[in-house]
């Protein structure tokens, strides 16, 4: 197929450096439609990613030229093609032709020539440019010569503009280098001491030379970094030390102490600067009281705002020279003068001043200075701590009797409205409470044994019931504000729990000795001492109960129209069985047996659910019950089992009270470990969800929790002798 495109050149060879480094192009079309020429330059030894700005096209594009017509090019070469090396000598330019609507290309070749000093300079390679160190640091400085002539080439490296006496090998390197081949040179730096290694910027550069060529550059920079301190001291001013008695040094921040005296003497201080640095420091001094008077910190904490130091225009403050310049391993002082305005009343005034430097370039060692001086009061000041101290035990006797009792906390019970609480401590104290947003002491009853249990009465909530330490029960008429007669059995049989009937018309009491003793209680103003209790032997130490009303429905009512109660008894051993008061029935539940040291701690019961038990014990076990499925008189242990338990709930330490919402949707617990823990439960007596409500120091030995509306409202008392009340929004999707 015959070319549709013929390329001229006006001339085959062309000499560079003449002044006429250009020449002219012809593109003849030979097609039959039109036709754009595209003209391109290339030469052997180019990166296809090179820029091509070293030569210009006049145009750059051809309009669209018709058949048997040209198009005219000029290439001005505006400097040598991109090629590695200096290049001298011959060297072939491809000039292409690309024409996009015929789809053919055509090249042509021209004769570049290159005239040169007759040899190609080597090349100067280096990693980094910029180098950093530190007064006495070796600084490495790696180059990488090569050598683009055909012959070995003997060549100089030479370092200009760092002192000589920082290169350990000398500034300068000869070596020889084969042909197309290339070499590593290593200058190392030895940046002097501290003093003579100023921190600055040092420009330098690499030179290779060698002869019949042009030397190569190559800019560098070493930066030498800024290192050391401004060492900033203060010292009285040896005049004040022999001449006045009244100063003494004091505390490890150079304070000192001045006595009130009527000469109000100025106070001389020198101040001392070393320059143990690099840099060329120029310090300047600002001094400030620091010290916060007595009556703007009674202020500030009234305020709950941080508070304010004193005004430094108190004082005569007189500071000379006020900047000092310091050149590297300088040292220059300061004089500052203050003169004290002693006050005329109160206690010991301390006027403490900071003094600290600004316009430094480096880091200040240390920071700060400070100087205090000290003002004796009229008042002695072993008078005032005495003062304050009995002020502060008064008070502090007034705040804890007032809001917490001073033993541990054993018992805690709202009140069925959940408005108030009662807690009963070690302190031979009873204590109720009014409940809000916190917790507010209505009144305390002193009786003469630690409480161990404290309940209300269910109906009005108009009595309540005291459990001691020596067995007996104490009764309260809450409207009249007046004892009841005590219910007494039998002298150091410790009350362990009580329960009320569902109807309040009698009282039930579990002690340690297991005998658990049914009261009835008399009406309030009647005369008389209260009939013998019933009573009921357990073959264990009783530790908690509580009563599930009414009975079972295969128990009945007795045909008598009273509620048959039924108590869920739990002690050593971990024993735990159910008991029916009105038949004498007992019936055990299948609770993990347990040594002599094992007991069950706290059950509790829902009033809306009474089937849903909840049991707690020292082993760290927390587990709910559908007693409905217990009570029978053969047991069916796949029917009596615990719907969920769970050891992890205090880190597997006791668990001492488990309390239960009306609703059984809630469970709250508390245990050694001085966490009150809060479970989520679902309708099938499982838990959902848990939450940590509040951490202790120390255990919890009791709680209890009350839902108002979407709020819950959580107590507990421990060992650290506190009744805290803890808010909590409830979950709506709970119990769902």
């Amino acid at each position: 197929m015959a070319k549709q495109i013929l390329t001229q050149l006006s001339t085959q060879s062309l000499q560079v450096g003449t002044g006429r480094d250009q020449f002219e192009v012809v593109v003849n079309n030979l097609s039959d439609r039109f036709a754009t020429f595209i003209l391109e330059l290339s030469a052997p030894g180019i990166a296809r990613d090179a820029s091509q700005d070293w030569y210009h096209l006049t145009p750059d594009i051809s309009a669209k030229i018709p058949a048997g017509d040209q198009a005219n090019f000029v290439v001005n070469l505006l400097a040598l093609p991109p090629v590695a090396g200096d290049f001298t000598g011959k060297m072939n330019l491809n000039v292409n032709v690309t024409c996009l609507e015929i789809g053919e290309k055509d090249r042509q070749i021209m004769n570049l020539v290159v005239k040169g000093s007759g040899g190609v300079a080597p090349q100067i390679s280096m990693a980094t440019t910029h180098f950093q160190g530190k007064p006495g640091d070796l600084i490495e400085i790696p180059l990488l010569i090569q050598n683009y002539q055909r012959n070995t080439a003997n060549i100089q490296v030479e370092i200009k503009g760092l002192p000589e006496a920082w290169l350990i090998d000398g500034h300068k390197h000869r070596l020889s280098l084969p042909p197309r081949g290339h070499s590593e040179v290593l200058f190392i730096c030895q940046l002097p001491s501290l003093s003579e290694a100023c921190s600055q910027v040092h420009s330098f550069q690499v030179e290779v030379s060698q002869i019949q060529t042009q030397p190569v550059r190559q800019a560098a920079t070493l930066e030498v970094l800024p290192v050391g301190a401004l060492l900033f001291n203060c010292d009285l001013a040896a005049a004040d030390l022999e001449g006045d008695d009244a100063y003494e040094q004091a505390f490890d921040e150079q304070t000192y102490d001045e006595h009130a005296s009527d000469n109000r003497e100025t106070t001389h201080y020198t101040l001392t600067f070393n320059n143990a640095s690099n840099v060329a420091q120029s310090a300047r001094v600002v001094l400030n009281r620091i010290d916060v008077p007595w009556y703007k910190q009674l202020w500030a904490i009234l305020q709950r705002d941080a508070p304010t130091p004193a005004r430094t225009t108190r004082h005569c403050l007189h500071i000379s020279p006020s900047q000092v310049n310091l050149q590297p391993g300088d040292i220059s002082t300061m004089a500052v003068a203050v003169m004290p305005k002693p006050p005329w009343w109160g206690w010991r005034r301390r006027q403490q001043f900071q003094l600290r430097s600004q316009l430094q370039k480096t880091r200040l060692e240390p920071s700060e200075q400070r100087i205090e001086l000290v003002v004796s009061p009229r008042i002695p000041f072993w008078l005032q701590c005495l003062a304050l101290f009995c002020l502060s035990v008064g008070l502090g006797l007034i705040v804890n009797h007032w809001t917490n009792h001073r033993r541990p906390v054993n018992s805690i019970q709202f009140d069925g409205q959940a408005s108030r609480v009662i807690s009963g401590a070690n302190d031979n104290t009873i204590s109720r409470w009014q409940v809000s947003r916190r917790l507010r002491k209505i009144d305390q009853k002193t009786i003469n044994k630690a409480v161990r249990v404290v309940r209300y009465r269910p109906h009005n909530n108009n009595m309540l019931a005291a459990g001691l330490e020596n067995g007996e029960i104490q009764l309260w008429d809450l409207l009249l504000e007046k004892p009841l007669p005590t219910l007494t059995f039998r002298k150091d049989d410790r009350v362990f729990d009580l329960q009320f009937s569902q109807d309040s018309r009698s009282l039930f009491s579990a002690h340690g000795s297991g005998l658990v003793l049914h009261w009835q209680l008399q009406v309030p103003g009647s005369a008389g001492q209260p009939p013998p209790p019933s009573e009921k032997q357990f073959n264990f130490a009783i530790q908690t109960m509580v009563a599930i009303w009414p009975a079972p429905s295969e128990q009945g009512d007795n045909g008598t129209g009273n509620v048959t109660t039924v108590l869920a008894v739990g002690g050593q051993r971990n024993q735990l069985k159910l008991w029916n008061t009105e038949t004498k029935q007992e019936q055990s539940i299948p609770y993990p047996t347990g040594n002599g040291t094992d007991y069950i701690t706290s059950l509790d019961t829902a009033n809306t659910q009474l089937a849903l038990l909840a049991v707690a014990d020292n082993q760290g076990r927390i587990s709910l019950w559908d007693t409905s499925q217990c009570w029978s008189n053969s047991i069916d242990s796949t029917k009596c089992s615990s719907t969920d338990q769970w050891t992890d709930g205090h880190h597997g330490g006791p668990v001492n009270a488990v309390a239960l919402t009306r609703d059984g949707c809630y469970l709250v617990s508390g245990g050694d470990d001085g966490r009150v823990m809060l479970w989520s439960l679902n309708r099938a007596g499982q838990v959902m969800e848990q939450k940590q409500i509040a951490k202790f120091s120390k255990s919890i030995n009791a709680v209890d929790i009350a839902k108002k509306e979407n709020r819950l409202a959580i107590v507990s008392g421990g060992d650290n002798h506190q009744v805290r009340l803890h808010h909590i929004k409830a979950n709506r999707s709970v119990c769902q």
